[in-house]
């Protein structure tokens, strides 16, 4: 446990559940640890709850309060802002509860890829307000890659483990339209480095209605969720936007074949054409067969 790990939790009126997940994180068998917070602007007891914990323990608390930026610019503070001496950096949601080998399982996937970029992500139970099993099963990863990266995020967000040299990269400069800050770390390291995702559960996700962004426990809710945030959004080409930001800031540094791939993702689609051979010859891939096959038809009707 010589190696350091730094967990970045963002908090925004959590009362309900917080002291169950910060109880997870100092119940970790994995000790070395420092618990950086950053408080979103809460209106309610998160405050002080936290303040609580960072006197109780100080050694593993540091407690910032900021002004409400949402979920996305929080994390993206909190990575930028984080300890650069710690070897490892954990993201961490305010209402979930991790299972006791999270880190220590986490840093032993990960340790030997420590000379170049490297993400850990995991599967996960969910679990209701009540803490009752939701589902319980696994989680099948066909190939995780920079191909799938641009058009889907396998890594849930606080199941991420990044070392430091995925760090640098990703504070290199905080993108302003990424969809979501775990899918913008998945997009970066997979272009740069090795991504590692474990199939056993490591943490309890914690599903209810304030959730930011859910997961839908069934096919139809899943895909009604879908359609709501497309229309919320005026059909804008979403995915499209984060990966043109994307080349911005690293289209010099990929190398030859993924800035090919990435190219020809944003560039040989301008017509419907070339959007119908992108979508028959797409290197670009979803991870279950239906999403594929919706996959192609949203590129040949230009809507992703």
């Amino acid at each position: 446990m010589t190696q350091k790990v730094n967990i970045l939790l963002s908090t925004y009126n959590g009362e309900r559940f917080l002291v169950k997940q910060l109880d997870s994180i100092l119940s970790q068998t994995y000790k070395n640890i420092v618990i950086h917070v950053r408080d979103d602007g809460s209106s309610d007891k998160t405050k002080e709850i936290l303040l609580n914990y960072a006197l109780k323990y100080p050694k593993y608390f540091k407690v910032d309060f900021g002004n409400n930026l949402g979920v996305i610019k929080s994390f993206f503070e909190l990575i930028c802002n984080s300890d650069k001496t710690c070897d490892y950096f954990a993201l961490c949601d305010q209402d979930d509860v991790w299972k006791k080998d999270k880190i220590s399982n986490a840093i032993a996937a990960i340790k030997d890829y420590s000379l170049y970029p490297a993400m850990y992500c995991s599967n996960y139970t969910l679990v209701d307000e009540n803490s009752n099993i939701i589902r319980y099963k696994k989680r099948n990863v066909v190939k995780p890659s920079f191909c799938n990266a641009l058009v889907e995020n396998i890594a849930t967000g606080c199941t991420i483990v990044v070392n430091k040299h995925a760090r640098e990269l990703i504070i290199k400069r905080v993108p302003k339209k990424a969809l979501m800050h775990d899918w913008w770390f998945y997009l970066v390291v997979s272009a740069f480095g090795t991504i590692i995702y474990d199939s056993d559960e490591s943490m309890f996700y914690r599903q209810h209605s304030s959730n930011v962004v859910g997961v839908k426990s069934n096919l139809l809710d899943k895909w009604i969720s879908r359609v709501k945030r497309f229309k919320a959004r005026q059909g804008m080409p979403y995915v499209t936007e984060q990966a043109e930001e994307f080349r911005i800031i690293f289209g010099d540094l990929l190398s030859l074949r993924k800035k090919e791939v990435l190219d020809r993702f944003l560039d040989e689609r301008i017509s419907f054409w070339g959007r119908l051979v992108y979508a028959v010859k797409s290197e670009s891939y979803r991870q279950t067969f239906i999403d594929n096959i919706i996959f192609k038809i949203l590129i040949i009707l230009n809507c992703i």
